[in-house]
């Protein structure tokens, strides 16, 4: 039986995209018939995944586990993947040089795994070096069962029948540009009265919290929900009627594919990442992030035109169905495990000097 030793900076019960990825691989392997280890590198000890004597290393996210990781590499001689999860590069490529912490470990690792083609090509252009052990694997989703029905959790949100609701599912930091998406909806409630703004998510970043709170709390119809369990993010999304995405930069949004997964059309913004998903006016929207007007208008679109946001919808579930399956995803990180151990070469190095040495 193949060990795996997986690493994630955040795990379950913390809910967000990082610790849903590594719940999702570390149960699809189990059933598989893999030996999975989940270790979270903000509370669990590298010597743990020491002890466990993995055949693979797999870590989630080039700069969050960075100095945690470090520790475990002095006394592993295995190979290891890292699979980028969008913040750990976006910031940073095509404007700057990578930090030096994200280059090694980058450049350390045996292979390097993406979510799509863009993040492909832009990390080819900002650092060709790494190219060839680069491979893209989408993210996978599935639909839920036995969700509770529309109507009631509506009317337990105190929505009345003409209410349009927008839903974000997104984490409070300033990546996420909620405060945007709030100034925005104030003028779209000028033109829709009956529109509402709910927010589910942890707050990671307690300056953007306060901000986020601060402002929504001046604006009518804005309700922040905090976290949800994954069951019940669901029930909300098959309850609103437009899902909203106004990140900077995305490295493949599991909620913008739940989203479409329970058929809820999506507005997004047009950066990295939701253009990975979303084709403008074919299965969801997109407008020009920072452009307010744009998001206002297209969301007043929305709001007004049912037969929009029910096609819209049909061809997002449909499109993300074909592509973006569970076990497509799987398939994919075990033909690189396979891989990986076919041709495995022990090492001697520590992690520097494998960053350095390549």
């Amino acid at each position: 039986m193949k060990r795996v030793a997986l690493v994630s900076p955040y795990t379950l019960p913390f809910y967000c995209g990082n610790s849903f990825l590594a719940e999702r691989l570390k149960q699809g392997f189990g059933r598989r018939g893999f030996d999975v280890s989940l270790f979270s590198s903000s509370q669990d000890s590298p010597d743990e995944v020491i002890s466990c004597a993995p055949d693979i290393l797999h870590s989630l996210n080039a700069e969050r586990p960075y100095d945690w990781l470090a520790r475990v590499w002095e006394r592993y001689t295995g190979p290891w993947i890292i699979t980028l999860t969008g913040t750990d590069y976006n910031s940073w490529c095509g404007v700057t040089d990578p930090p030096a912490r994200i280059k090694e470990a980058l450049e350390a690792a045996d292979r390097l795994v993406v979510f799509h083609d863009e993040a492909l090509e832009t990390l080819r252009k900002c650092l060709p070096s790494i190219f060839h052990k680069i491979n893209v694997i989408p993210q996978g989703v599935a639909p839920y069962a036995g969700l509770s029905e529309r109507t009631e959790l509506r009317i337990r949100e105190g929505f009345g029948k003409e209410d349009i609701c927008f839903l974000m599912v997104a984490s409070v930091r300033p990546v996420k540009n909620i405060s945007s998406a709030i100034g925005a909806f104030r003028e779209l409630r000028k033109e829709v009265p009956s529109a509402r703004l709910l927010l589910i998510g942890p707050a990671l970043d307690d300056e953007e919290a306060e901000r986020v709170l601060s402002l929504g709390g001046r604006t009518a119809g804005f309700a922040y929900l905090g976290e949800k369990t994954p069951r019940e993010v669901r029930a909300y999304m098959k309850a609103a009627d437009i899902f909203l995405n106004v990140s900077l930069n995305e490295g493949m949004p599991g909620a913008v594919l739940e989203a479409m997964t329970e058929g809820l059309p999506v507005l997004a913004s047009d950066v990295t990442g939701n253009r990975a998903l979303i084709t403008h006016e074919e299965n969801g929207l997109l407008f020009t992030s920072g452009n307010k007007e744009a998001l206002v208008r297209n969301a007043a679109r929305l709001a007004r035109d049912r037969t929009l946001r029910e096609e819209l919808g049909r061809r997002g579930q449909k499109s993300v169905m074909a592509r973006h399956s569970i076990d497509h995803e799987l398939d994919g990180y075990e033909s690189l495990y396979e891989d990986l151990l076919r041709q495995r070469k022990p090492r001697s190095r520590t992690f520097r000097e494998a960053a350095v040495t390549g």
